[in-house]
């Protein structure tokens, strides 16, 4: 189990890659739509046996440099959906000793089956905060077929560089909660992890 849980906590900031690739390994080809906006999928990626990742952007936007992103963190792990949100948790912990921005909130829904790791961080150069990102990361358990299940973490992410940071703090109360209800919201993708 400890091995299990290492491996979440090292994959899960795992965001963007120099080489395009993008096909679709866990059945959601896209495009997603999230809160009015279309995402078509962008990269994916199969680091380890038990973790697919796959990243969708708006039309015009590019991986290094966008301002939302939807994201489906795939875990097929035997571990409990708590235990993967305190990795989460715990992240954010360790982020927070080098990173000033970083806070963040853990909402539990009334069934107990499923959470929202809600968080904003930042991005420092020369004691100037040159990025800021906030993120809504709900997790649940989910089938995947052939009678097995896996963690799902349905992610969406708001991005803000230079000038335009301090706006974007300064709004951040409102924009929060309009994400929070559009991911409560959201009905979540079915998935189907494809055979290599």
């Amino acid at each position: 189990m400890m091995l299990s849980l290492a491996i979440l906590s090292s994959l899960f900031f795992v965001i963007g890659s120099e080489t395009i690739d993008a096909p679709d390994r866990i059945g959601v080809s896209g495009p997603i739509s999230f809160n009015g906006t279309e995402f078509s999928l962008a990269w994916s990626q199969k680091p380890r046996d038990t973790y697919y990742v796959q990243e969708y952007l708006p039309a015009g936007e590019e991986l290094e440099s966008f301002n939302q992103m939807m994201a489906i963190h795939l875990f097929i792990l035997d571990i409990k959906i708590e235990d993967a949100v305190r990795q989460k948790v715990q992240q954010l912990k360790n982020r927070q000793l080098t990173d000033k921005i970083c806070q963040f909130e853990v909402t539990e829904s009334p069934t107990g089956d499923e959470f929202i790791v809600d968080c904003i961080m930042g991005v420092s150069k020369d004691d100037q905060v040159s990025s800021v990102e906030f993120n809504v990361n709900r997790f649940k358990r989910v089938a995947i077929g052939s009678g097995k299940t896996g963690i799902l973490v349905y992610a969406y992410s708001l991005r803000s560089y230079g000038d335009n940071v301090l706006h974007f703090l300064d709004t951040l109360t409102e924009v929060r909660a309009t994400h929070l209800n559009a991911m409560i919201a959201t009905t979540l993708p079915s998935i189907i992890v494809k055979s290599d």
